[in-house]
Parts: C-alpha cells; sequence; structure tokens
C-alpha cells in the first residue's frame, strides 16, 4: 500500500523567506505599501499593537499561550463552553468539528432554542480562524455572546479531520482530493449535522474564501440543501480566480509538472501543522520584530497590504494555527482553474483524465445558477485573491444574491475578514445586521435534540 509523504515546509520556508530578503536589500521594497526597510509599517509608533521597529530595535515578541493551544483549547481559554463533535462523510472521512452553544453573556443563556450558524475556513486553514482576534472581534464568540449556536467546521486532511473508517492517514489514497470532495461530501455532511443534532430545519452559512466554493459546490451537487440554508453570508468569495493579483499566481505556469513530480514521490500532504513544520514556522517567523515583519510581509504579498489593520504581535498565534495542511490537489485545484480562466469548474485532470473521469477533454463547469440560497457577497478592494473583478463574475451568476457588499475601506485585504484590528467597524456589524434573530419564536420542529444527547461539553 502506497503510503504519503509531508511536503517539508522546512524547503518551503526558507525559499520564501530567501525572496523575501532579496526583494528587502533592493529599493523596490521601500516602495511597496507594507512598509520600508527598516521594517517600519509607517503606522503611528511603530506596528500596531504597540511594537516598534528599525534596525536597532529588534524586540522579542510578547508569546501567547493559544499559539500552542488547539481550537477547544481557545475557546475554553476564553471562557466559552466548547463540545466536539465527529462527523461521518459518505465517502469515509471523519471531520472534527466544534460548537460553542451558548456565550458569555446573559443574552446567549436564555432558554428556547436557537438558530444554528455553522463558520467554514479557507484554503490551508482550519477553524481556528475564527477564534484567533481578540475575543471582542473574533466571529466565534461574537456570534455565540448574540445568542447563536455556533458550530464551526473542518475539512478533511486539516489538523482535526484526518481521520477515516478505512484509510489512514499516512496512505496516499487518504489525500486523493480536491475542494470537489470537500463540497459534495464535507459540507453536506456538516449540515445536515448540524440541523439533526439541533433539531432546526434551516441554518445560517458563514464562510471565508474556500469556505464559500466548497458552499458552491456542496448547493449544486446536492440542490435539496439550498432549501436547508437561512441565509449565506460569504466573506472573500472564491469561485472564479482568472484575476488573482497575488504573486502565488505565478506558479500556475507550472502547476502540472510539479503535480506531476510529487504524483511520482507519492506526496499528498501539503503544509501539514506538524511537529517539525510547527518548529520551522517558529524559528522564522515568531521570536523577534524583523522575522515577523519578514512573514507578515509575506503574507502581505500574498494576500494584500493593510500594516495599519495588522496587529503583528498576533503573529505567533496565527503562525501557530496556520497552515493547517490539505491535500496537494486541493491547492493545485486554485492554480489549475487560474489557467482555466473566468469560469468555475471541477477538478482538471489533464485532457487524459478528463476523458477518464468526466468522459470529455476538459473539466465540466458547475453550474451556479443552481444555488438558490439567499446570498451576501463581502468583499475587500485589496484583496488579491479573490479580486473584485472575479467577485463581479460571480454575483452574475448567483441567481438569488441579495446584494454584493464592499468594505468600505480601500486596503481591506484577504485576511482581514479574519484578523482586522478594525474587522467589527468594517465589517462583522454590518454582518450581524444581516442575519437572523438567534432565538426562533416557535420550536423550529417537532424533533428538537436536547443539548444532553449531544457530545460532552467542555467548560474552563
Amino acid at each position: 500500500m502506497l503510503r504519503s509523504i509531508d511536503i517539508p515546509a522546512a524547503f518551503v520556508f526558507p525559499v520564501l523567506l530567501l525572496l523575501l530578503q532579496i526583494f528587502a536589500v533592493t529599493s523596490v521594497w521601500g516602495t511597496l505599501p507594507f512598509g520600508n526597510r527598516n521594517g517600519d509599517s509607517g503606522a503611528a509608533g511603530g506596528f500596531v499593537g504597540g511594537v516598534g521597529g528599525g534596525r536597532r530595535n529588534n524586540p522579542r515578541l510578547p508569546v501567547s499561550p493559544e499559539a500552542y493551544m488547539s481550537s477547544p483549547e481557545i475557546i475554553i481559554y476564553r471562557g466559552y463552553p466548547v463540545e466536539l463533535h465527529t462527523v461521518l462523510t459518505e465517502d469515509g472521512y471523519l471531520l472534527g468539528i466544534h460548537r460553542i452553544p451558548y456565550g458569555r453573556t446573559a443574552l446567549s443563556r436564555q432558554k428556547g432554542p436557537k438558530r444554528p450558524v455553522f463558520l467554514q475556513h479557507g484554503l490551508l486553514n482550519s477553524d481556528a480562524d475564527w477564534l484567533i482576534n481578540p475575543t471582542d472581534r473574533a466571529l466565534a464568540f461574537i456570534l455565540a455572546d448574540r445568542g447563536f449556536d455556533v458550530w464551526l467546521g473542518n475539512a478533511r486532511g486539516n489538523a482535526y479531520s484526518k481521520r477515516h473508517v478505512s484509510l489512514d492517514v499516512n496512505e496516499e489514497e487518504f489525500w486523493d482530493f480536491s475542494w470537489d470532495e470537500i463540497g459534495r461530501y464535507d459540507i453536506p455532511a456538516c449540515i445536515n449535522y448540524v440541523l439533526r443534532k439541533t433539531g432546526s430545519r434551516k441554518l445560517t452559512y458563514i464562510g471565508h474564501s474556500m469556505g464559500t466554493a466548497v458552499f458552491w459546490v456542496a448547493m449544486i451537487t446536492n440542490p435539496h440543501l439550498n432549501s436547508k440554508i437561512e441565509v449565506m453570508m460569504a466573506l472573500a468569495p472564491a469561485a472564479s480566480v482568472a484575476n488573482v493579483k497575488s504573486f502565488v499566481r505565478l506558479s500556475a505556469a507550472f502547476v502540472d509538472p510539479i503535480e506531476t513530480f510529487l504524483r511520482l514521490i507519492r506526496t499528498r500532504a501539503f503544509l501539514p501543522n506538524t511537529g517539525i513544520h510547527r518548529r520551522i514556522r517558529e524559528v522564522f517567523c515568531e521570536r523577534t520584530l524583523k522575522e515577523a515583519t519578514m512573514c507578515r510581509n509575506l503574507i502581505f504579498l500574498i494576500a494584500g497590504a493593510d500594516p495599519h489593520n495588522f496587529n503583528i504581535t498576533a503573529l505567533p498565534v496565527i503562525s501557530g494555527h496556520n497552515p493547517s495542511g490539505t491535500s496537494v490537489r486541493t491547492v493545485s485545484q486554485f492554480a489549475k482553474s487560474f489557467n482555466l480562466g473566468q469560469t468555475f469548474t471541477r477538478y482538471d485532470y489533464g485532457p487524459q483524465g478528463n476523458f477518464e473521469h468526466y468522459g470529455q477533454g476538459v473539466p465540466p463547469e458547475y453550474n451556479l445558477k443552481l444555488v438558490t440560497a439567499p446570498v451576501y457577497l463581502f468583499w475587500g478592494e485589496n484583496d488579491l485573491l479573490t479580486t473584485p473583478e472575479d467577485v463581479a463574475w460571480l454575483a452574475s451568476k448567483l441567481p438569488n444574491l441579495k446584494a454584493s457588499i464592499r468594505v468600505d475601506y480601500p486596503y481591506f485585504n484577504h485576511w482581514d475578514f479574519l484578523w482586522s484590528v478594525n474587522v467589527n467597524e468594517l465589517l462583522y456589524n454590518r454582518v450581524l445586521t444581516l442575519l437572523p434573530s438567534p432565538y426562533y419564536t416557535v420550536l423550529p420542529s417537532d424533533n428538537v435534540v436536547p443539548l444532553s444527547n449531544t457530545s460532552r461539553t467542555a467548560r474552563g
């Protein structure tokens, strides 16, 4: 039986950091919007969070215990209850999802059935991304305190979803998936599980980046699910990626030979959050201000620069949970989609592989007209990954689009949806006004499952 091999971050991160060093010694670096060669962001007093920069001032970053915690541990550490659930998909994957049944406010502890909200992360991420920001700016905690029943999804292959009923995580076959399978199997399984456990007929879905792409796939391949969605909030919505501006688009030209090589050496897992990978990030990104600045600038090169809205002292926690791993195919699907242009298709196996899988030479397009659930799109003008042009194309395809909303801040980037210093004022306050009431006025169904019948609840 073939066994998979992790792509070692020990090779990936030094190469990326070397590129940053090359940029840093050129005059071009000083003209970029995310800082000068002394490491200064241009924000008053240095960096957001109160840490100063400069060649002669390279302080060590504060160490947060949350950088080394799991998502459930962070939830408990913040003073919230948490439940650990396992969802079985139709094709045998066991997904670890987490529930925050109520918050720390009196409002969240009122009696009566609550509306469930399901949050789905993006590419190479985990549900920790909804928790990393300070409690009053982390969407999962905000929703729980408002009275919603919060559920946090984790896609197959990340740190919380690396089990299968018959496949071992070290087997090559375990990693034989792309976002097609995440959308076709993971999302429907999670939606149905949450509705079954809560007794609700519908839920609110909030996705970020790939967390929106897999939603479209789920609704298209399982059309009956549309009626189970009260509203869908798409943050940095992804479908077509024809207009990606990030420098990662340069890899698209080489995606086929790279994937072929990785297949030959039986590599499937891409940047998992395991011991050696975690240690590499500690060394290169988390110890001092200079290292953190370089890693921050890499994030900005990928996603868009917004130094005034990024707390660099949070980087050790962000790095502690990202990347969280996925399959090579899931990552390569984005590059292949860039090559295909303005379309939203299934995975591209190449002409011969497409004939074997689909009976045609090109991958079939997903019909976005089948997404009939009500949708709000939120996008940032400075997002280099899910660009305004691609969001406009997506908006033109959705039949039940309620609104396409530009975040009213010109530098809002791909990660600001999660970790912005001003995310409440710029985004979340607007999102909250569009959500239904957290409490039902009447029972949602006749078969409400009491909380006592669900998984164990842990409290801090």
